[in-house]
C-alpha cells in the first residue's frame, strides 16, 4: 500500500476521504470505509514495526561483523547484552524517529479521530519519543563524564610533573576536585556539569587515574 501518498491526499482533502484513496491505491474498490481505515492503520503499523525489525537485524549483524559467525553457546541474556553494548546510538535514534513517523498518520488524520487504535498509536509514539530523549541524555552524560575524567587525569599528571610522589597524587586530585565542585556555578570549569553537587569518592578518582 502507498501509505505516504495516501496520507498526502487524505491530509489535504477537506472531505477526509481516506477510504477513497485506500480503495484507489489498494485496488479494492468495494471495501467498506471501516475496513479501508483498518487496512490503512495496519499498513502504517507494519511499516513502523518493519523499521524496528530492520534496525535490530542490522545491529545484530554489525555487532558480530568482526567474527566469522555469532556464538551459539552463549546464554541469551549475555548475547543480548553484548549486542546492546555495540549498538550505535545515532542509528537507534534514527530508527525510533522513523518508527514514530510511520505511526503519525494514525494519530493526525481527522477521519481516524475516533478509531480505537488511535490511543495505542499515540502511546507508542510518546514511548518512542521518551526512549529517544533517554538515549540523547545518556550520550550527553557520557560525553560529560569523558570530559570530566580527562580533566582529572590532566590534574594528576600536573602533580606528578611537579614532583609529587605517586602515592600522594590520588589524595591531592580528590581534594582538588572537591574544591572545584564547591565553587559557585559561574566560577566552575566548563568540564564540570552544573548539576554536580558533590565530588566523586577518592576510590572513584583512584580508579580513573589508574585506568589512564
Amino acid at each position: 500500500m502507498h501509505e505516504e501518498t495516501i496520507f498526502q491526499y487524505a491530509s489535504t482533502d477537506t472531505r477526509s476521504r481516506l477510504a477513497h484513496w485506500v480503495r484507489m491505491y489498494g485496488s479494492c474498490y468495494s471495501v467498506s470505509e471501516r475496513d479501508a481505515h483498518a487496512a490503512y492503520i495496519m499498513a502504517c503499523a507494519v511499516r513502523a514495526l518493519e523499521t524496528l525489525a530492520n534496525w535490530m537485524q542490522a545491529a545484530d549483524q554489525e555487532a558480530w561483523s568482526h567474527a566469522s559467525e555469532p556464538p551459539t553457546d552463549w546464554p541469551w541474556d549475555l548475547y543480548c547484552y553484548f549486542v546492546k553494548m555495540q549498538v550505535d546510538p545515532n542509528k537507534r535514534i534514527e530508527a525510533l524517529e522513523q518508527y514514530a513517523l510511520y505511526l503519525e498518520p494514525i494519530t493526525s488524520l481527522p477521519c481516524l479521530t475516533s478509531d480505537e487504535l488511535r490511543p495505542i498509536a499515540d502511546r507508542a509514539i510518546k514511548n518512542a519519543v521518551r526512549k529517544k530523549g533517554g538515549i540523547i541524555s545518556g550520550m550527553e552524560r557520557h560525553e560529560e563524564i569523558s570530559v570530566r575524567d580527562a580533566a582529572i587525569v590532566r590534574q594528576g599528571r600536573h602533580y606528578r610533573a611537579a614532583g609529587m610522589p605517586e602515592r600522594n597524587v590520588t589524595t591531592a586530585v580528590h581534594a582538588w576536585l572537591k574544591r572545584e565542585v564547591e565553587k559557585p556555578p559561574k566560577q566552575r570549569s566548563e568540564w564540570l556539569a552544573l548539576e554536580t553537587e558533590k565530588a566523586l569518592t577518592r576510590k572513584s578518582v583512584e580508579a580513573i587515574l589508574k585506568s589512564h
